[in-house]
């Protein structure tokens, strides 16, 4: 059914005509028909009364149908709710243009319906976008906002030009991307609620319909329909792809990959690169281009992870915004519930306290705390780096320390051992640490504390002798004594090197 004022809209904008009266435009209408003596009245039908020369009939309830008047019929025939125009086409004429729209729309809207059908089924995206090229005709590709294309209806595969491949993922070429942007239709894809058509130079074998996939009022994506170059979309094709658009936001606020998003335009491109999906250095320079990002040498990853409750604008450009200003050709995204901050620039990455300050300054201020990556440069490793800084965040804050950053290149033994087995590292314990375990034990010394002392004063036996308020000579003397004990000397820097992750092994075991 169709609501009388969709109807006549219709009838206005066909045959240029003036509505005199008000009527009820929520009224649903389900057919048409000419008011005659063998007419069998019904609530949902619209009755075309032909000017002076219409029957004189009652419908036998009151106000149960709506009956079209010319503007000279100013008689009403009682139980009708009139609605004047200012001509009456011919009636046979009129008849068949509001048939033919009542069956087009009940075909549109059983498609809709369909399409709302495929996905509530569960089928996922391709199912979907299968279903809406079964009723369109041409094919359908459905582009993240990174120009990435997520999903395509079969007849796409065999698009000739446009789009390039790599082992995991498709894309619109660059010169599309240019297209796009040149020709402000990317700017209207932003803009736009409702799809549209359009027809450009850069096209002269094809027209396109375009609409905003947007979620949570932000441009996730956008739906691209082809049509050849001799055929206009009709207005069965737009609100297709318009319903279209609608439920590919539904279908991907399923994932949570697109539940976060900011709006800004690499934030779909930086989630692949985290995820390992580029091979090609050259390809993820030239993608960076296109999304306005310019690609340098040296890169690094922060993780950041919440240690409150929060409000979900914490996760949002403005937020930050001022991360960006610091580290200008950043990129963030909300990833896997936490905020990643990819600094990409020109110069080495010198992880100092002054390069550092503006992120444990936003970390403090947002109750947060954060996992570094080593500075890399080779971006093909950046799943692994990203992986680093996560560990390393886990690994800083299982520790339960006051620390707000945590650095990987502080954290590189405890980040090895987190890929072992427990009875792994415990075999890794040097032996001799044992020995002067069991020593203590039985003797009562402090050969253990004093090797750790030791160590931990970067081998310099004055700061030892302070720490364990001692006279240096005590020392040397509980040196002397491990070196008998244990037949070594500790000017072997190999073996104390040992020594060093050997402890580093025992305080990872002891959390």
């Amino acid at each position: 059914m169709v609501s009388a004022k969709s109807v006549i809209q219709h009838i206005v904008e066909t045959f240029q005509l003036i509505v005199i009266d008000s009527y009820e435009e929520k009224r649903m209408i389900n057919r048409v028909d000419i008011l005659g003596p063998d007419v069998i009245f019904d609530p949902g039908t619209l009755y075309i009364a032909p000017g002076k020369d219409r029957p004189d009939i009652r419908p036998p309830e009151s106000h149960c149908t709506y009956l079209l008047l010319t503007s000279d019929s100013l008689e009403n025939s009682c139980g009708f709710s009139p609605i004047r125009i200012s001509q009456m086409p011919d009636p046979r004429t009129l008849f068949t243009a509001i048939n033919n729209f009542l069956k087009q729309e009940s075909i549109t809207e059983t498609h809709i319906t369909q399409l709302y059908h495929a996905l509530y089924y569960g089928h996922g995206l391709k199912d979907i976008v299968t279903k809406a090229e079964d009723f369109l005709h041409h094919p359908i590709s459905i582009c993240d906002a990174s120009y990435n294309i997520i999903e395509k209806s079969p007849m796409m595969d065999h698009m000739p030009y446009g789009i390039e491949r790599n082992e995991t993922r498709t894309f619109l070429t660059g010169s599309e991307i240019e297209s796009l942007k040149r020709l402000r239709i990317e700017n209207k894809i932003y803009e736009s609620r409702r799809a549209f058509f359009s027809r450009t130079a850069d096209h002269p074998d094809t027209n396109w319909i375009f609409c905003a996939i947007r979620i949570q009022n932000v441009m996730a994506g956008y739906v691209a329909v082809c049509l050849e170059s001799n055929i206009e979309a009709t207005d069965y094709d737009l609100r297709i792809t318009t319903v279209l658009a609608d439920i590919c936001a539904i279908e991907m606020q399923k994932h949570d990959f697109f539940v976060t998003r900011s709006g800004m335009k690499y934030e779909n491109f930086l989630v692949d690169l985290l995820e390992g999906r580029f091979h090609d250095v050259n390809l993820i320079s030239s993608r960076l281009e296109l999304l306005d990002r310019k690609f340098c040498q040296f890169f690094c990853l922060v993780v950041f992870m919440c240690t409150e409750p929060h409000d979900s604008n914490l996760f949002n450009k403005r937020q930050m915004s001022t991360l960006r200003t610091v580290y200008p050709n950043s990129m963030s995204v909300v990833y896997q519930d936490m905020i990643v901050l990819f600094l990409n620039q020109d110069t080495p990455i010198l992880l100092n306290e002054k390069f550092t300050e503006p992120l444990k300054n936003f970390a403090g201020l947002n109750h947060m705390k954060a996992g570094i990556s080593q500075p890399f440069t080779d971006i093909l490793k950046i799943k692994t780096f990203y992986e680093q800084a996560l560990r390393t965040l886990e690994l800083g804050d299982s520790a339960r320390n006051t620390d707000i950053l945590y650095f990987s290149s502080e954290l590189l033994p405890e980040y090895l051992f987190a890929s072992a087995d427990y009875t792994g590292l415990e075999v890794g314990i040097h032996h001799h640490l044992k020995q002067l375990m069991d020593h203590d034990r039985k003797n009562h010394t402090e050969f253990i504390l004093t090797l750790r002392s030791y160590l931990d004063n970067n081998r310099n036996a004055t700061k030892t002798a302070e720490h364990l308020h001692i006279h240096r000579s005590t020392f040397f003397y509980r040196v002397k004594k491990i070196e008998e004990l244990l037949d070594i000397s500790l000017t072997d820097s190999h073996l104390l090197f040992l020594y060093e992750l050997s402890f580093k092994i025992w305080d990872y075991l002891s959390r």
